[in-house]
């Protein structure tokens, strides 16, 4: 099984069918994972935008770690009504992307180091 569907499956054990969206991203795109059906024409719409505020947003991370002095930033997060997403900056330029419905109860450490041990 590939590395993503290896990710999916494990993300789809923690979250169930609230996992929305699992992407990776490079600077020159993103390959998708994983999308729910439900959310699959919303992300053709944004998902080009997505990819280049996650790559800005990566750009920022050393400017983060030596802000707050606390290690390596592992994932980002910003929830919404609808959503919550997470941000796992790799590099500069490399990341994964993962959303899910905003009102699933996660437990936020094994689910992000789920996401960080993909990388």
């Amino acid at each position: 099984m590939p590395e993503g569907d290896e990710l999916v499956a494990e993300l789809q054990q923690q979250a169930g069918d609230a996992l929305r969206v699992v992407a990776e991203y490079d600077r020159e795109g993103y390959d998708v994972h994983y999308v729910r059906e439900d959310v699959g024409a919303r992300l053709d719409e944004r998902a080009d935008a997505i990819h280049r505020n996650l790559v800005l947003e990566g750009i920022s991370r050393e400017h983060l770690e030596d802000l707050f002095g606390a290690g390596d930033l592992h994932c980002s997060m910003h929830r919404f009504d609808e959503m919550t997403a997470f941000h796992f900056a790799e590099e500069e330029y490399t990341g994964l992307f993962v959303s899910v419905e905003s009102d699933v109860d996660l437990p936020l450490a094994s689910f992000a180091d789920t996401c960080w041990r993909s990388l």
